[in-house]
């Protein structure tokens, strides 16, 4: 009886080792196939899954096209700096980052705010930028630490910088990086890198996508750290194409020393070929102070200016055009058949009714002309002019030259003025036009207003007789 049981027992673990190293061969076999699949099959993929592990494609930010004056000088170019930038998801623990780098490059709370604002905005693959303009001595500080500080990429670049500062300020603009309306309206991937700047306000965001450039590359293997070890190459940048201005620039920097301390502008235009060689505005700002993110305080103080050192008043700003005008309203005097001979006395005022308009003399000019009304620029000889051809004369002569207009030029933001008529105050007010509405049009008050752009176009085209516009 104990024999056979023990011949079953042997029989019963000769099966149970039989079936187990059956198993055991399936499970080998498998693991072989597989491992023969994935060697053979998808070795490519795997290969480059490794590459990805071990290599780093850090962008190169291009450099934006130079804006030259007409003589080669360059208003706008680029300078070397160096930045700090982190990648999210390889940071452990922000805070204690911004805690290491704040103790070899000063971080103040508003630009730490800034980066916690980045970080949870962007993908986590994608650097946020955390200083630029930092020096060399602390660039190469940052650089020996390296290695204890994750996620941490120090860059080479370069950001944009105008020598003439304010000068240039409005017809330049400036550069800042772009807002989610930007990133809606163009789906440019160069927007979405980081530190990259757009053109805003004045030519540099007129001209923006042709001095962008095009981004280059620097592939470099990095250890499980992050650490660089090596460089597998670089792809350079592409370099945005330059553009060149009629601008003068030494009148550009001239007109803006006239003007500084005063709430001015000041447009110079070739009145033979339209080209404009100087348009300014005082106060004015910095360019340069937001190539790097302008501050919110200097952002404030500039919003908070009475005098508007964000507008552009040549472009922007309406005012009535004074006795500037009086050159128009006599052209369209000799249009209306009067002969320049015709006059009246001035004895400083002129009654209309029982109103009496007065002249800015008040004794009086006496007899004058129309070549002596306006060397004297003489109130009352255009308040008598003016009622004999009416507001509807006076108002087409002035749109024929320039004003109550947009005209053709690369700058955004262009107001047109108002040149009024008598439909006019009919569609605005629902009234009649007024004779005495048309007694203070003819010396530029009033309803009439210009900007100083649309001035300098009135003047040349005085000036050389002929239709010229700026350019």
């Amino acid at each position: 009886m104990s024999m056979e049981t023990e011949a079953d027992r042997i029989r019963v673990f000769s099966r149970r080792a039989l079936i187990l190293g059956g198993a055991q061969a399936v499970v080998f076999a498998t693991l072989a196939a597989r491992m023969g699949y994935l060697s053979v099959f998808e070795n490519n993929r795997y290969r480059l899954l490794a590459e990805d592990n071990r290599v780093s494609i850090r962008p190169i930010l291009p450099r934006r096209g130079l804006i030259l004056d007409r003589n080669g000088y360059p208003l706008a170019l680029n300078r070397q700096d160096y930045r700090l930038a982190l990648v999210p998801e390889e940071v452990e623990d922000l805070e204690a980052t911004l805690d290491a780098i704040s103790r070899i490059i000063p971080i103040d709370e508003e630009e730490r705010q800034k980066v916690r604002d980045m970080v949870k905005r962007v993908p986590g693959f994608m650097p946020v930028e955390v200083a630029r303009d930092i020096d060399w001595q602390a660039f190469t500080a940052i650089n020996v630490k390296m290695p204890t500080l994750e996620g941490v990429q120090p860059i080479q670049g370069y950001t944009r910088y105008y020598p003439d500062g304010e000068a240039v300020a409005h017809v330049l603009g400036y550069v800042g990086s772009p807002n989610d309306k930007v990133l809606e309206k163009d789906p440019d991937p160069i927007l979405r890198l980081p530190g990259f700047k757009v053109g805003r306000g004045g030519l540099e965001q007129t001209f923006d996508k042709q001095l962008r450039g095009r981004a280059g590359a620097d592939k470099v293997e990095v250890n499980a750290r992050g650490r660089i070890l090596r460089s597998l190459g670089r792809t350079e940048d592409t370099p945005g194409d330059s553009i060149t201005l009629t601008l003068d620039r030494e009148l550009q920097v001239y007109a803006a020393w006239r003007l500084q301390g005063e709430a001015a502008s000041a447009v110079v235009m070739d009145c033979h070929t339209g080209e404009i060689l100087a348009l300014c505005s005082t106060p004015a700002f910095d360019p340069n102070d937001f190539s790097g993110g302008i501050r919110t305080k200097v952002w404030k103080a500039l919003l908070a200016d009475e005098h508007h050192p964000l507008l552009n008043k040549p472009l922007q700003g309406l005012y009535p055009p004074g006795s500037t005008f009086k050159g128009v309203v006599a052209l369209a005097a000799l249009e209306a058949g009067i002969a320049p001979e015709d006059g009246l006395v001035c004895t400083g005022r002129y009654m209309l009714g029982n109103h009496a308009f007065h002249c800015w003399k008040r004794g009086g000019h006496g007899f004058v002309n129309m070549k002596r009304g306006i060397f004297q620029s003489c109130d009352t000889y255009f308040y008598e002019m003016s009622r004999r051809i009416g507001i509807d004369a006076i108002a087409r002569m002035a749109r024929r030259f320039g004003l109550g207009q947009e005209h053709e030029l690369p700058l955004p933001s262009q107001r047109s003025g108002l040149v009024p008529d008598q439909e006019w105050k009919r569609k605005r007010y629902g009234k009649s036009w007024l004779m005495g509405e048309t007694l203070n049009a003819s010396i530029g008050q009033g309803y009439m207003q210009a900007t100083p752009l649309q001035l300098a176009v009135m003047a040349a085209r005085l000036a050389s007789g002929r239709e010229v516009s700026p350019g």
